[in-house]
């Protein structure tokens, strides 16, 4: 992933090959979580397609908005995360689903995070 730079409220949109689950942001001390975040389909005919509703494995856009940050240099984590915000009923049920069958090993036994470097600009 390129290195990115905006302004406090600019949108970010980073193309994911495979995210699985659902997405969690950090960048310095904030967190967003999937309220905070859109996901969109790479496939311009299912663009249209809510977030929530997006098959698993199909390639997806991960828009979000730059925080509130003091200028300088951050680097952003997009966490893949196996269930919804804090349901680890959910996480641990989907994760033993996925490992009762083989063939989607691949994606759930990677590493589930990405990491791109941000700079955000200062307005002055």
């Amino acid at each position: 992933m390129q290195p990115l730079k905006g302004f406090p409220g600019d949108t970010v949109s980073l193309s994911f090959e495979y995210l699985v689950g659902w997405p969690r942001v950090v960048i310095g001390n904030v967190t967003m979580d999937w309220p905070q975040l859109r996901l969109q389909a790479s496939d311009p005919t299912r663009r249209d397609v809510p977030g929530e509703e997006l098959i698993w494995i199909e390639d997806k856009i991960l828009h979000f908005t730059i925080p509130e940050l003091a200028p300088g240099d951050y680097q952003v984590i997009i966490h893949d995360d196996k269930g919804p915000p804090g349901d680890w009923i959910y996480s641990f049920l989907e994760t033993t689903a996925y490992l009762a069958f083989p063939p989607v090993w691949p994606f759930v036994l990677r590493s589930n995070q990405a990491q791109v470097g941000l700079q955000v600009l200062s307005r002055k």
